[in-house]
């Protein structure tokens, strides 16, 4: 009897874990307009709803943090993770902004290559969100940092192709849409990185 008068707790890891799905989703959307020069406008459209989508969703984890008393992890651990999920499909839609306006007739391999590599790490971050609700071990940080350096190779390998082209072709206005384009991408592989080691360390904690 006792225990059906103590406060509910809210789905706090039903609502991280969609959180972390609309970043997927954002992941797969930019990984279309590193693959396709069509229709950017529209998906463009389609990452800037998942972003309104998430903002919402973002201020109704906070709402129930300051309403509830028994939490599944630590307060501060959903709070740090829901915060950097939000931040980081921020830097998606600061992206697909970039990518839109420029208008780039192509894409370069090394930015491809890093889209898809970025969609791989944001899923091996369900993994350990998924992990962490289940209380079971799912620890990929070997695997994530493979990936977080073979992203650091291909953007210094990007930056140079870029300068050695412009040197070519004498194209500085291309040569600086692709190091803003580059620095863009490095902005989100540092937030996905830290999204990673927030839930990295709620699952040593917890697990």
């Amino acid at each position: 009897m006792f225990a059906s008068l103590l406060p509910k707790s809210a789905p706090f890891f039903e609502m991280l874990l969609e959180q972390n799905r609309l970043l997927c989703h954002m992941a797969e959307q930019n990984l279309e307009l590193f693959n396709t020069t069509e229709k950017r406008h529209i998906t463009n459209i389609s990452i800037t709803k998942l972003e309104n989508d998430a903002d919402a969703l973002y201020r109704r984890i906070t709402r129930s943090l300051s309403a509830t008393f028994i939490t599944p992890i630590d307060r501060e651990d959903i709070l740090r993770i829901s915060q950097v999920q939000e931040e980081c499909m921020d830097r998606f839609q600061r992206l697909s902004i970039r990518i839109t306006a420029y208008d780039m007739p192509h894409m370069l391999f090394p930015a491809q290559r890093v889209a898809f590599i970025l969609k791989e790490m944001i899923d091996l971050t369900t993994d350990m969100l998924l992990g962490l609700t289940r209380r079971k071990d799912a620890h990929k940080t070997k695997l994530f940092r493979t990936k977080h350096e073979e992203c650091d190779s291909l953007l210094a390998i990007g930056l140079a192709e870029v300068m050695d082209a412009s040197e070519k072709q004498n194209n500085c206005v291309a040569t600086l849409k692709w190091i803003q384009m580059y620095e863009a991408l490095e902005f989100v592989i540092r937030k996905v990185s830290d999204l990673f080691e927030h839930i990295e360390e709620a699952v040593m904690k917890n697990v």
